[in-house]
């Protein structure tokens, strides 16, 4: 594999830090309606960069902030398909889902302390967020009403599949493994990041998508017709007796 320097390892992660401002910076600038799904979209975004600059520049090194950010990530990620998916008793069964997982997690957790099954987690975690935005996809699909280009949900699942995935892939090829050498772990992180950032840059067109979808609405909009004129007052009739 491509052999990278230590400063690489600090740049890629500012990247995503940087990216991860834009769709905010978007969405204020251009002034978009906030959804509820650009809303946890632009939640996300500033999560990931929190993210980052903690467990890269503050905090860097300890596996329980890991633990900590990626179970919070993996609640907020599943909220947001929660809002995508079409139909209440999907986004019913979507709750009862989240609610028994994080039991079990805090359970688990509370006895066996906040580093127990990481890679475990991380595999279920990551697998599940997959075939969510995988099922997303399908949805957009197969609603033949939805340019999908133009719809920013296709943009914020195609993004979060790539990212997920490649970590079910890391995790599937290399995770699973009982000691790992130095270099193969940070290659590992390496094109984790670097999937991280094409995750961003997907983010960042859907808040493009989602400010020209608004511009395009305004623009169509026909324009308001004046107001009628008043009607001529006439002066009252006298009856004369």
């Amino acid at each position: 594999m491509v052999k990278t320097g230590g400063s690489i390892f600090i740049a890629l992660p500012l990247v995503v830090m940087l990216l991860s401002l834009l769709p905010v910076y978007i969405l204020f600038v251009r002034k978009v309606a906030i959804t509820a799904i650009l809303n946890v979209l632009r939640a996300v975004c500033l999560f990931v960069f929190l993210q980052y600059l903690t467990l890269y520049f503050i905090q860097p090194g300890v596996p329980a902030m890991q633990t900590a950010f990626r179970l919070a990530q993996f609640t907020l990620v599943f909220y947001l398909f929660k809002l995508m998916m079409s139909g209440s008793q999907a986004k019913d069964l979507m709750n009862m889902m989240l609610v028994s997982f994080l039991s079990v997690v805090i359970t688990i957790f509370s006895l066996k302390g906040i580093t127990a099954y990481s890679g475990i987690l991380i595999i279920i975690e990551a697998s599940v967020l997959t075939v969510l935005a995988f099922v997303v996809l399908l949805q957009l699909i197969s609603n033949k009403q939805t340019a999908m280009p133009n719809e920013p949900g296709f943009w914020i699942a195609g993004g979060m599949l790539c990212f997920f995935g490649m970590v079910v892939f890391m995790e599937a090829i290399a995770g699973s493994q009982l000691e790992l050498s130095q270099q193969i772990q940070q290659e590992k992180g390496f094109i984790v990041t670097v999937a991280d950032i094409l995750r961003m840059v997907f983010f960042i067109v859907a808040a493009s998508i989602a400010g020209k979808n608004r511009k395009n609405n305004n623009d169509h909009e026909e324009p308001s017709m004046p107001p009628l004129p008043p009607l001529p007052s006439r002066p009252p009739f006298k009856i004369k007796y």
